[in-house]
């Protein structure tokens, strides 16, 4: 058999074609197969590997979203709490006005058990008073003015209905207390005496009065349980100030952890999809807020309800409690984190926490996972993918038997179709090796069989034209030859040309460099003629210095070129120059600078450089000139000290006038003492009327020179103070009690002496008039000053008081009264300005003057 198959050729094919074929088909086949195993174990791994991944990041997500939306609950309950505090500061700036308009009565009765203030129990809120056993007017009037508090703090109900209540407690004892809970209102109506509590000495009025605080912003107390509401509270705080600054008290708006946490207590019910176990909140110091008790055991906790028993009494169970070390460890963790991922083993069983932090208090809410239940779905996967692995296995082997037996008969068939072309061609050979050119091979196909009987064909064919075939080719050689030697001679024409073009090129560049070594000298000598000195550094060396230059520091030039320029520099000066050259070092032009040189005798003098960085043959070289300004700088100098003699002698100057105000002040003065002593020998009561109001004029005038004295510019006065200073001084030397008020209202507006005197006489003026006439018969009442000054430069002084006004039947402006005309001659005399009356409601007097020309005073 063996013998039988190396005779043919085509049994030796069929049966190589048919092991290759089976060896492929079977290597392929198991190839297959186990890429197909290793596929469904790498995908088993990235399968557990993603889903792991996406629940990680899906809870960090969670936590991160959870944590952010605590945080803006109570952001806004921060801002409430803001808000009230700034309307009730508002109040307390102006508390008697408030006072005067109370929202409702104020009705209060005091209680027999604790000796408390305590308002109506139908009043929307809860009012108390406990700084005092009475109920002093001063009390009342705050509590009055507080009643317009009371909107607002139920607003805050509305608008937050997770709230429990808003309150606000004073300094002086007054506490109201907002909420719709009628256990808490019973609780607020009861308080203990305050002998034994006192909500001044406790969080969170203590947050503000106590810790030395004066900022104003909202502040959170600490987690505590409460008295009345079962489970954990919260407070949010803002102190109260007045117009002064002065702490008043606080608002609070009270917030149950409840709202916040009851879904973290339902354990792992936190409405994710994915499989958390549990949830639980933490404080920056890891004290637990919020944690299921069924979970307490899991982080190595015991708790201790008793604990809880007053509301003063805080929340202390912390992680760093735990009997755990890991879980100690993981408290620090957590919190030197805003967020992360963690794991935690308990036995053979591991979990994930995943924990974020809150951004405005500084909680941390966390859950936790258990692995198994993350590999859950990863386990189903598994086998499903292994259950189709091993049915693809099962139709790729009886696939690849298939496939076998379809190719061993396809082989049989192409064997046989190709052999019997090359047995013909065979017997065609051996006759042309016997010397038969006539035979010919039968052309039967055309694949490779076909074309190879073809080419047998055209062989014998080709030899009989051999011969003749060489004689054309000899032929053709001698042609090309001859074409070859024709190229050369015409290319040595164009050689020849191309050296005379190179011969031309060479004189022009004798002529250029000519040029140039002319245009280099003439740059030479114009540098040589400049009597400024010039200097070229290069590498950060003298390279080329003019006579000029050479001259200026008394040496030969051939001792400057090669050395640096900062020895030509005084010491002192050379950190300037240095830095000048570094700015030329980065293409910054140098501008004209002052530094001191030192000549090679030692001599020193001023000079002016300037400098440009500019390229020479590729480098970076800085070209500059030199100038001496000695002779500039002592000018400079005498300048100076004659402006400084100047400066000195002005200065006399102003503490002479400052003298003179002083002086013409305290005369003022004596005059005024002098008046005042007169006044008590004489017994005319309108003498001594005549007397006072003298003193009054003098002593406006008197203020207008200490305020020029105490004034930094000696010409110009703040018309602010000085009107106030009047006007109160008026009040309080002419009504003995405060039934008459005042109030000032002047914008900052400064004026020259010239305006000062008699605007501010006016002042006395008017005010004195309506102290006199407007309030008989001890009336009470108010009178207000304001002063404005529009863009334009117009200045509008208005004065009026709520008294029983002017009579009708007199002008202000052709008035017999003396005090009448002083004021008419000051407006339209002194002040050029215009002056009216209004007698609807008591006396309004408007005066309206332009701002004066501010000449110079010496």
């Amino acid at each position: 058999m063996i013998k039988k198959i190396q005779s043919y050729i085509g049994l030796k094919l069929f049966v190589l074609l048919t092991v290759v074929i089976v060896l492929s088909v079977v290597s392929l086949t198991y190839t297959a197969l186990q890429v197909i195993n290793t596929y469904g174990r790498e995908v088993a791994a990235i399968s557990e590997k993603q889903i792991r991944n996406q629940v990680m990041s899906s809870l960090s997500g969670f936590t991160q979203e959870r944590a952010t939306r605590y945080q803006a609950f109570f952001d806004r309950v921060a801002s409430c709490a803001g808000l009230v505090a700034s309307q009730a500061s508002l109040i307390y700036a102006d508390l008697a006005d408030y006072a005067r308009r109370p929202l409702f009565p104020v009705n209060y009765s005091q209680q027999a058990d604790n000796g408390h203030w305590i308002n109506d129990a139908d009043d929307p809120v809860v009012s108390v008073f406990w700084g005092g056993p009475d109920l002093q007017a001063d009390s009342v009037r705050e509590l009055r003015a507080l009643t317009h508090m009371a909107p607002l703090l139920h607003r805050v109900l509305v608008e937050n209905p997770e709230v429990l209540a808003s309150h606000i407690i004073t300094v002086t004892g007054i506490g109201q207390y907002c909420t719709e809970e009628i256990r808490s209102r019973e609780a607020a109506r009861a308080l203990p005496p305050t002998a034994q509590f006192d909500l001044r000495d406790g969080e969170p009025m203590t947050i503000f009065s106590g810790s030395g605080r004066t900022d104003r912003q909202v502040r959170w107390t600490g987690i505590y349980q409460d008295d009345v509401v079962d489970g954990l509270m919260l407070t949010a705080s803002a102190p109260i100030h007045d117009e002064k600054g002065d702490f008043r008290g606080i608002t609070g708006i009270d917030v149950p952890l409840r709202t916040v946490v009851e879904e973290i207590l339902a354990a792992g019910d936190t409405g994710h999809a994915d499989p958390v176990l549990f949830s639980f909140l933490i404080d920056r110091g890891g004290g637990v807020i919020a944690l299921a008790e069924d979970y307490f055991p899991f982080f190595g906790l015991r708790v201790d309800r008793a604990r809880f028993r007053n509301s003063g009494d805080r929340l202390n169970l912390s992680l760093y409690d735990s009997t755990d070390t890991r879980i100690r460890e993981l408290a620090k963790a957590i919190q030197d984190r805003d967020r992360g991922l963690y794991e935690l083993h308990d036995g053979d069983q591991r979990y994930y926490l995943a924990a974020s932090r809150m951004s405005g208090l500084g909680w941390v809410y966390g859950v936790v996972v258990r692995e198994d239940d993350i590999l859950a779905a990863v386990e189903k996967n598994q086998l499903a993918l292994a259950e189709t692995i091993r049915q693809v296995e099962l139709r790729g082997t009886v696939l690849s038997l298939t496939v076998i037996l379809l190719a061993v008969g396809v082989i049989f068939l192409a064997v046989r179709h190709l052999v019997t072309p090359l047995r013909t061609l065979a017997t065609a050979t051996r006759r042309v090796t016997e010397g038969d050119l006539t035979v010919r091979c039968p052309v039967m196909t055309t694949d490779e069989a076909g074309v190879l009987a073809a080419s047998f064909n055209d062989m014998v064919a080709q030899l009989q034209i051999a011969q003749q075939s060489q004689a054309r080719y000899a032929e053709e050689l001698e042609r090309m030859v001859a074409n070859r030697t024709q190229e050369l001679i015409d290319k040595r024409s164009e050689l020849e040309e191309t050296v005379e073009l190179l011969r031309k090129e060479a004189e022009r560049r004798q002529l250029v460099d000519e040029a140039l070594r002319l245009s280099r000298q003439q740059y030479y000598d114009t540098m040589e003629a400049s009597k400024a000195g010039i200097f070229i550094v290069s590498d950060g060396l003298f390279t080329h210095v003019n006579s000029s230059f050479a001259q200026l520091f008394r040496i030969e030039r051939e001792q400057l070129i090669g050395t640096d320029p900062l020895t030509v520099v005084l010491a002192q000066d050379r950190l300037v120059a240095a830095k000048h050259l570094q700015c030329l070092a980065y293409d910054t032009d140098m501008q004209p600078s002052n530094v001191r040189c030192v000549r090679s005798d030692g001599s020193i003098f001023h000079s002016e450089i300037w400098a440009k960085s500019t390229t020479w043959r590729g480098k970076q070289v800085f070209v500059g000139t030199i100038i001496d300004v000695s002779d500039l700088k002592r000018h400079e100098e005498r300048l100076r000290l004659q402006d400084h003699q100047l400066q000195k002698s002005l200065e006399e100057k102003e503490i002479l006038l400052r003298e003179i105000y002083h002086r013409t002040k305290n005369n003022m003065l004596v005059i005024i003492s002098m008046l005042n002593l007169q006044t008590m020998e004489v017994e005319d009561e309108q003498v001594k009327t005549v007397f006072r109001e003298m003193e009054d004029r003098i002593r406006a005038m008197a203020l207008v020179h200490e305020k020029l004295y105490q004034s930094q510019n000696l010409s110009e006065i703040d018309m602010g103070a000085y009107v106030r200073e009047i006007s109160q001084a008026l009040v309080a030397n002419m009504v003995s009690d405060e039934r008459i008020g005042l109030r000032v209202d002047i914008e900052s507006i400064v004026l020259n002496i010239d305006y000062a005197v008699p605007l501010g006489l006016v002042v006395n003026e008017i005010v004195t008039n309506s102290l006199k006439h407007a309030f008989p018969d001890e009336r009470s009442g108010s009178i207000a000053i304001r002063l404005r000054q529009d863009g334009s430069g117009v200045s509008t002084l208005v004065i009026e008081d709520d008294g029983i006004g002017l009579e009708r039947g007199i002008d202000v402006i052709r008035s017999g009264s003396f005090g009448l005309q002083i004021i008419a001659s000051l407006v339209m005399v002194q002040l050029a300005g215009t002056i009216s009356v209004d007698r609807t409601h008591g006396t309004r007097y408007e005066i309206t003057f332009a701002e004066p020309r501010r000449n110079k005073r010496i």
